[in-house]
């Protein structure tokens, strides 16, 4: 699955200016709304007018392509705010990996151009990732991309010095441009070189962080 091919269908839409975060507090919907796992937030091809922000859980952006597969362009994390596009629809699915909780506000007009909308958003977020897969095989992808995520992971309280892997398999490889297959594969290597500890399937903890950098930078 080629990442480009989910690329070139953003177009740009400059223009989208959010207000401070104590505007946005003001502007909120309500309380802040829970929302189970495996839900749509929106789907592309959506016109959606609301800003949303992530305050507990992980939301993927996926890309539906023309062939049936899907792209996933990127992750939000806790804290994290999700634009609207100002072209007519949204051009990617956003659904819960986790449990979410979130805010919604509406943001029905155009503001000065600094801040990018939702298609820039992603397009931004997707520039690294370009460079790794242009540039690195899959187990400098893999390495990366732990790196890049253990800061955003949440750490599990009944292990010492580990943290949650809330992303499924299926989503890394998907990312990364792999398979399912060689995404286990390659986090089996990574432990039996030492570097990382798999305590289970939904837990990690970090060992040679060095030796990984290096790894992702090869």
């Amino acid at each position: 699955m080629q990442i480009q091919a989910a690329v070139v269908q953003l177009p740009s839409c400059r223009g989208a200016h959010l207000p401070d975060a104590e505007k946005l507090n003001d502007r909120r919907i309500g309380a802040s709304t829970f929302v189970p796992r495996g839900r749509v937030l929106f789907w592309q091809g959506d016109s959606q007018n609301q800003t949303i922000e992530l305050v507990h859980g992980v939301v993927r952006a996926v890309r539906l392509l023309e062939n049936g597969n899907r792209q996933i362009l990127t992750f939000y994390w806790p804290g994290a705010v999700i634009r609207p596009s100002h072209a007519a629809c949204q051009h990617y699915t956003a659904e819960t990996i986790t449990s979410c909780r979130l805010y919604r506000w509406h943001f029905a007009k155009m503001h000065e151009m600094s801040e990018p909308c939702g298609a820039d958003q992603v397009l931004q977020e997707m520039l690294p990732l370009l460079l790794i897969m242009g540039q690195k095989n899959t187990i400098a992808r893999l390495a990366w991309f732990l790196l890049r995520i253990r800061e955003h992971l949440p750490r599990d309280l009944r292990r010492p010095d580990a943290l949650q892997v809330v992303l499924p398999r299926a989503d890394m490889a998907d990312y990364l441009g792999m398979s399912t297959e060689t995404v286990s594969r390659t986090l089996a290597e990574f432990k039996a070189m030492g570097l990382i500890d798999l305590p289970n399937r939904k837990t990690i903890r970090f060992v040679d962080i060095p030796t990984l950098s290096k790894i992702a930078e090869a």
